[in-house]
């Protein structure tokens, strides 16, 4: 195990990484750790709030991280991708799908965009009342 600190490029050390833990323990606001981690396909440990709102563990969705909360649950999660390579490659592959698919530019252009014309029609629906 390294804990590096702070470095300049966080993706050059998650492409040599074989689990990247994040054991966040407040939100705030969005992780680009674990949005970095996924991109990377390194497969993931998190805690709640490090995966808040994304789509990882749900029934019915591709798992794509572990969820960990409590130091028993971090052990057994980082030991069980240690001993399981499959695992490592589906949360590697689901991860990283889950970014393309959900977070890329073309997809968050597009969101983005709606939200605008969503606000403007809005606003023009408003002032014409």
């Amino acid at each position: 195990m390294n804990v590096t600190g702070q470095v300049p490029s966080i993706i050059d050390y998650l492409h040599n990484t074989t689990v990247s833990v994040i054991p966040i323990r407040k939100s705030i606001g969005t992780k680009m750790r674990t949005l970095e981690a996924l991109a990377t396909g390194t497969p993931l440990v998190a805690s709640d709030y490090g995966l808040e709102g994304l789509s990882v563990d749900s029934p019915g969705t591709p798992l794509g991280a572990m969820r960990a909360n409590d130091v028993d649950e971090y052990v057994y999660a980082v030991g069980r991708l240690f001993q399981d390579e499959k695992l490592q490659e589906k949360l590697s592959n689901n991860g990283r799908a889950l970014i393309e698919n959900e977070y890329a530019w073309e997809q968050m252009t597009q969101r983005y965009e709606q939200v605008l014309l969503d606000t403007c029609s809005k606003y023009l629906v408003e002032s014409q009342e």
